[in-house]
């Protein structure tokens, strides 16, 4: 007997590596084995496949991947019943992982599967909610917004916390409040797109003499870290986790996505960013009818942290926000109070212990 784990994002392999240590405290001595990153296989899962392999930014890209993930679903599904684990656990990726589970389910597997970090039905794509009610035996989404809206449509959900109250510290003053955390991501995609923009925002906030220091992620392909690496050049660069650097720098900007949650629970002011291809962003402005894209402005239902999508993702209009922030006592008072009340909503501690716990259950 044992666990295929499965993640495709880099904040999934995290997820996914936790979850693997708590299993492995609460006495779960069989094997853990599937697709993982980095982290996750340095937890102790077998890594038969790489999450790397799901790197894709956007529907373009997708589409032009399909024929390699559909050969990769089919190899898993084969594996998993070849080797019938007690449980199935996917993390995040919903396009390629509710079609995989769903050729699982035709092939004739029976055991529990679990959604660890589900798709954001409460957002777009909003019938999925019926493949998570019908294919997974329990989904353990992260924020308690979507554990009601899980529960609310007759989905099998359970939720403590988010596992972020666990692994960060209290927020501290910057120790270098001049510094500027620049994040361009963590997909080959979202860093192409946002480098650019991010190097010509360095340039001008050497100017009003602020320091500006780019994120190198670990569990980055080698094709963005040398990326980074080229263009970066003489500007500060940090190797390790976006969450360190929060806590040096007064200010960020970049990605949409777990850094920004990263950003709140450093009690840090971010700007997020968020480019796509024309075919994702005419999908997104047509279809997706949401006034936020970051999870903290989702929390509180108000602009927390500025939004420049697109178009508006230039380095004019992500300077003009930091130095608004920087210059207004005002600006500067509601958003650390909005981050304090975002905190507040994160749950209780113990988010893995308890995914484990609810999967040794089933």
């Amino acid at each position: 007997m044992s666990i295929f784990l499965s993640c495709g994002e880099v904040s999934g392999d995290i997820l996914l590596s936790s979850l693997a240590g708590a299993l492995r405290k609460s006495g779960y001595t069989r094997p853990l084995w599937g697709m993982v990153g980095e982290q996750g296989a340095a937890s102790g899962v077998e890594p038969l496949w790489k999450s790397s392999e799901l790197h894709i930014m956007g529907l373009s890209e997708a589409l032009a991947a399909l024929p390699r993930l559909y050969r990769l679903a089919d190899r898993i599904v084969r594996e998993i019943c070849l080797r019938k684990p007690e449980a199935v656990v996917v993390v995040d990726s919903p396009d390629f992982h509710i079609p995989m589970v769903r050729r699982l389910r035709k092939s004739g597997y029976s055991g529990p599967v679990v959604y660890l970090s589900p798709p954001t039905v409460w957002a777009w794509r909003k019938r999925r909610v019926i493949h998570l009610r019908e294919l997974f035996d329990l989904n353990l989404p992260l924020f308690e917004f979507e554990h009601s809206h899980l529960v609310r449509n007759g989905v099998s959900s359970a939720w403590i916390g988010h596992p972020m109250v666990d692994t960060f510290p209290p927020p501290v003053p910057p120790s270098e409040p001049d510094s500027v955390a620049l994040l361009p991501g963590s997909r080959d995609s979202e860093i192409r797109r946002l480098m650019p923009i991010l190097v010509s925002l360095a340039r001008r906030l050497e100017d009003l003499g602020l320091k500006p220091v780019f994120s190198l992620a670990p569990g980055l392909s080698r094709s963005s870290r040398d990326s980074v690496l080229e263009e970066v050049g003489k500007f500060g660069l940090y190797r390790g986790e976006a969450r360190d650097l929060l806590r040096r720098c007064g200010m960020a900007a970049g990605a949409s996505g777990t850094v920004a949650v990263e950003a709140m629970m450093s009690d840090r002011f971010m700007t997020v960013l968020y480019r796509a291809g024309s075919l994702e962003w005419f999908i997104y402005d047509n279809f997706i009818r949401l006034p936020f894209v970051s999870i903290p402005n989702v929390m509180v239902r108000r602009k927390v942290y500025p939004e420049l999508l697109q178009d508006r993702c230039k380095s004019s209009e992500i300077l003009s926000s930091l130095v608004s922030y920087r210059s207004n006592r005002s600006i500067r008072r509601r958003v650390h109070g909005d981050l304090e009340r975002c905190r507040s909503m994160m749950g209780s501690t113990g988010a893995a212990d308890f995914w484990a716990e609810r999967i040794s259950r089933l």
